[in-house]
């Protein structure tokens, strides 16, 4: 056949390296939790199917062979790993679903009590039968019909077949109760991964079955087969990959989203108070600077609160309501005209700051909340042609005396 993924040496690459790049990001969380039981049943999946995947292609087998001398051997070596990996994926979701508990720790024991009897198996097979012929690519067919390696190529198929069917079964039971995003778009990885292995394992039945009925379907195991195993592989590792990167990169991106939005706010308040030195280093990262940037914004309006006033930002509030603003808006608007305003008399001359303003306000009772601060900003930005109107009306209103 003229697509022939499946000897490809990238082709194996790919899901080899996404599952080691899943692996080293549990790595931080595995040293510092080693206990949890989720954390070590991720470790062993995403390993051993790293491992798994870096010695599929041809020549990584043929490597595998010479060095130990034994015809065959990586197959017992790629088969064995492949059923703890099997087992791996059982254990990680039932310890994944189900709370701490006798039956939790049960039904995981019986998974590997299972799982090494099929182990067993395998090496017992394999010792039994006759692999004296090197296979590198059509292995699973070639040795259909011998005594032995017969029940050695359908014993890590049957094991690889219920873990694919069990998994999906249990996925499918969980999927319907969760509530987290991140959680749910992993477990659809996993659910069309799993989906992907039957396909791999009905594959190779049908070109064993044919064989023993007498037919050549070979093809469906050596060419068809593997690419829905390696893209199996893929989705298993970006399942990790969003259910672990994926919180973190949303939050980050949260945080620069916030960062960003303060900035009109931030900017207004340099006037007020000299900026803090920038986060450099290796501690700059998201959330500090957003702390940076709330707390010269704080001390900005820590240094305006004796000329700010809840009176004038109600007038504020009720002329832009009445110019047609929606009422959060408004809001935004009278607060953020309020600080430009006292930013003004922070730095009228000393005579002109003591005087009473007209619409007997008391400076200092309308400090911006914490979470006003995103919406004053916003204003800032979306609406500065109104704070700007409004502002001169405040002035207008207070007399020019009040301002300098």
């Amino acid at each position: 056949m003229s697509w022939d993924i499946a000897g490809s040496f990238a082709a194996y690459a790919v899901p080899a390296v996404l599952l080691a790049v899943a692996f080293v990001i549990k790595l931080p969380l595995l040293r510092r939790a080693w206990q949890d039981p989720i954390l070590r049943a991720t470790a062993l999946l995403l390993g051993i199917g790293a491992i798994v995947f870096a010695s599929l292609p041809p020549a990584n087998l043929h490597r595998i062979n010479v060095s130990t001398g034994v015809p065959n051997f990586a197959s017992l070596f790629v088969y064995s790993l492949l059923t703890v990996y099997c087992g791996a994926c059982l254990w990680l979701i039932i310890t994944w679903r189900e709370p701490p508990s006798a039956a939790r720790r049960r039904r995981t024991r019986l998974v590997w009590m299972a799982y090494a009897v099929i182990i067993v198996g395998l090496w017992t097979t394999f010792r039994l039968g006759d692999h004296r012929e090197e296979r590198l690519r059509d292995f699973d067919t070639y040795y259909a019909d011998t005594p032995w390696m017969r029940e050695f190529v359908l014993l890590y198929l049957l094991a690889h077949l219920v873990s694919a069917l069990v998994a999906a079964g249990m996925l499918w039971a969980w999927f319907r109760e969760l509530e987290d995003t991140w959680l749910r778009r992993a477990v659809i990885f996993l659910q069309e991964a799993y989906a992907l292995g039957l396909v791999f394992d009905i594959a190779k039945l049908a070109a064993i079955g044919a064989r023993w009925s007498g037919r050549d379907w070979d093809w469906l195991s050596t060419y068809v087969a593997p690419p829905f195993a390696i893209v199996e592989a893929v989705l298993v590792s970006v399942a990790f990959i969003a259910g672990q990167a994926g919180p973190l990169v949303a939050e980050r991106r949260r945080l620069v989203g916030t960062y960003r939005r303060l900035k009109p706010l931030w900017q207004t308040m340099l006037t007020v108070s000299a900026p803090a030195a920038p986060a450099t280093g290796r501690v700059s990262g998201a959330a500090l600077r957003l702390e940076l940037r709330r707390a010269a914004i704080n001390d900005g309006l820590l240094r305006l609160a004796p000329h700010l006033c809840g009176v004038r930002r109600e007038r504020l509030w009720r002329a832009a309501s009445a110019a047609g603003y929606p009422e959060p808006v408004a809001r935004s608007i009278a607060a953020a005209v309020d600080i430009h305003v006292a930013a003004e008399l922070l730095y009228a001359p000393p005579g002109d700051r003591v005087r009473p303003l007209p619409t007997g306000g008391r400076p200092g009772i309308a400090c911006v909340a914490d979470g006003e601060l995103e919406a004053v900003a916003d204003v800032l930005r979306s609406h500065a042609a109104a704070v700007e109107r409004f502002r001169r009306q405040a002035i207008a209103a207070e007399g020019p005396g009040t301002h300098g």
